[in-house]
């Protein structure tokens, strides 16, 4: 793990790049951040092509530069005219994505429920041609640009919600223009990560942990182009908490960077559903591993 940053509107929401710049800074002297430009500067911006360069630029004179672009869509909203407004807006941030010096743009892949929340029935195979669709012309664009769209799968709620629909989906799609956003987070089940007898533990095995992280990383390793850091734990009835700060679930972040170590996979990390009270200690312990 090369890099260790944040995400830029868990710092707070800004007025210009400059202020933001400033206070991502103050967490390392090259802090890779992931942008979402609606939930970081406000007013939300129009993204003209010199409000985007003059935008990397003053991120780059602090030392701060965008690890991903954020532009979460659902690429499979029911309603064909929002979904085509979506993929067109994705589309649009995939030819601004170079302007920032780092071509990825991240979304996640939908649900039948048009805020991408659990419906029944997206997991059909019918969603996945939709899917597979939208990204079949997001990567038109991707090519056309010089960008890369990532993908980040989530368990049971998205239409990408398995190791095996990620493994899958890169395998149909194998070019530089797709890579993978790593949540291991994102892809713990909602009963939690499985020992060897099916069983659930609150607090997961080493054991479990490594064939839950291996699985992953034998599936889409060579994909991934960043790491989502957070962490999680079950709660009284057995189901999973998937939004806490690294630190305070049962994630053996430990573990899975000593694999990713003995893979020789480098990748960005960024951490989710931090506080900045708390960024630097959290940095600084993840830096240590």
């Amino acid at each position: 793990m090369k890099h260790i940053g944040i995400r830029a509107h868990d710092l707070g929401s800004f007025a210009s790049a400059e202020a933001l710049a400033t206070a991502a800074a103050a967490y390392g002297p090259s802090v890779p951040i992931q942008l979402a430009f609606a939930k970081v500067i406000t007013p939300p911006p129009r993204l003209t092509d010199e409000y985007v360069a003059s935008f990397a630029e003053a991120l780059k004179e602090r030392g701060v530069w965008t690890a991903v672009l954020g532009c979460y869509i659902n690429p499979v909203h029911p309603d064909e005219a929002i979904r085509d407004e979506q993929l067109a807006r994705f589309e649009e941030h995939l030819r601004l994505a170079p302007l920032l010096g780092n071509p990825i743009v991240g979304t996640e892949t939908g649900s039948l429920a048009p805020d991408c929340s659990y419906h029944v029935q997206t997991s059909e195979r019918r969603v996945l041609d939709t899917l597979y669709r939208s990204i079949e012309r997001l990567l038109e664009a991707a090519v056309r640009y010089k960008s890369v769209i990532g993908i980040e799968p989530v368990s049971r709620q998205h239409t990408i919600s398995s190791i095996e629909r990620m493994h899958a989906l890169v395998e149909h799609f194998d070019t530089p223009h797709l890579r993978v956003i790593y949540d291991p987070v994102n892809l713990v089940p909602w009963t939690g990560i499985p020992e060897s007898d099916g069983t659930f533990r609150r607090v997961p095995s080493d054991e479990a942990q490594a064939a839950f992280f291996a699985a992953a990383l034998d599936a889409f390793g060579s994909k991934i182009a960043a790491l989502h850091i957070k962490d999680y734990r079950l709660d009284d009835q057995g189901w999973k908490i998937g939004d806490l700060m690294t630190g305070t679930g049962v994630l053996n972040w430990k573990l899975l960077f000593s694999m990713l170590d003995e893979r020789a996979i480098e990748s960005v990390g960024l951490l989710e559903n931090a506080q900045p009270k708390t960024m630097a200690k959290t940095l600084a312990t993840l830096a240590a591993y």
